[in-house]
């Protein structure tokens, strides 16, 4: 059959054309029972990254054992965030009626989100921009580096290209307060502010309706005031398999 997404009903189908006498619903039994799902899948992506355990291992040991007094800030870009304004309002939810939400919008353009997460502190800060290259990404650093004055620091990031430039590279040549630390490739999961991200699109981007790029942006900001009053920082706890035991017995874990 030239089908690459398998219901019950096509796979019993095909299973009675060769003679394999099954209904449905003894299928869906049999694969209940050995715990098959065919209708279902999980992407995930492998990295390349020839360095990747050493970066990862780098990361890691950043998040548990950095001494107290060092900052741990967390730095991306959320890029492409639109602007759309619904062209009708959303019908409210009432008793056995979810939401309902018009299809149809009006395109205002998109932002960029340059931000910042404080993995102690559990503070996300930043700018939005047009676009996103290695003068906007050193004008964070700028911002990092006024909000966190004195002490020394880390700054966690990934391999885009923009966070590599001759800029980039003089600036922390001038600030050697603070050290650049890369995720490995295809593996920005390790960077805290993701998770930031994911919640901010959730809460605020998924179901939002914006009548203009700044009414966009204010919104985004006024989230980052309400987040940074009310959130805490995540409790990491990811350890590899292959050292996690090893490093239990020798390091004062923090979660």
């Amino acid at each position: 059959m030239p089908v690459t997404h398998w219901s019950i009903a096509l796979l019993g189908d095909h299973l009675r054309k060769i003679d394999l006498s099954l209904s449905d619903s003894a299928l869906q039994r049999i694969l209940r029972d050995a715990k098959l799902q065919p209708h279902r899948q999980k992407m995930w992506l492998t990295s390349q990254d020839d360095e990747f355990r050493a970066k990862r291992d780098d990361i890691l040991r950043l998040y548990y054992d950095t001494p107290a007094g060092e900052h741990i800030i967390c730095v991306d870009e959320k890029t492409s965030i639109q602007a759309l304004e619904r062209r009708h309002p959303d019908l409210p939810m009432c008793p056995t009626q979810v939401i309902r939400r018009e299809s149809e919008y009006i395109r205002h353009g998109t932002l960029c989100l340059m931000g910042a997460f404080d993995v102690r502190r559990g503070k996300l800060f930043g700018f939005t921009c047009s676009g996103h290259s290695g003068p906007t990404f050193v004008q964070l650093l700028d911002l990092i580096d006024a909000c966190y004055p004195t002490g020394r620091g880390n700054i966690v990031c990934d391999n885009l290209s923009a966070h590599d430039t001759d800029d980039v590279v003089e600036w922390f040549e001038e600030h050697p307060r603070w050290r650049q630390h890369f995720t490995p490739k295809h593996a920005s999961w390790l960077n805290q502010i993701e998770c930031a991200f994911s919640i901010l699109h959730e809460r605020v981007l998924k179901r939002g309706s914006f009548t203009s790029l700044q009414d966009l942006q204010e919104r985004i900001y006024a989230y980052l005031v309400w987040h940074n009053e009310t959130d805490q920082p995540f409790e990491w706890s990811y350890r590899p398999k292959s050292w996690s035991e090893k490093h239990a017995q020798t390091s004062d874990w923090r979660h």
